[in-house]
């Protein structure tokens, strides 16, 4: 006669309580939380460190000695404007 799957019992799955208490479940649970809170730190300083660069090539472009900026495009300062004066 076959037994029915209620009737045999699963070995395979652990109880909660159980796993809860396995100390390879905790240490397996604690090296993750660890591990994800190096990777999340390392993500926020390499964010910051662009934001940075970024902002430092950003003021590096607009520089006062730029005269490519202090002009509106398409508008041209004649060369011999001073001598108009």
């Amino acid at each position: 006669m076959l037994a029915t799957s209620s009737s045999v019992p699963n070995v395979h799955t652990p109880t909660k309580q159980r796993g809860e208490s396995d100390p390879f479940v905790l240490y397996a649970r604690s090296l993750h939380d660890y591990t994800l809170r190096l990777w999340t730190e390392s993500r926020r300083i390499a964010e910051e460190k662009a934001r940075v660069k970024a902002a430092a090539s950003a003021s590096a472009d607009r520089s006062p000695g730029d005269l490519s900026q202090s002009q509106p495009t398409g508008q041209k300062k004649p060369e011999n404007a001073s001598a108009r004066a």
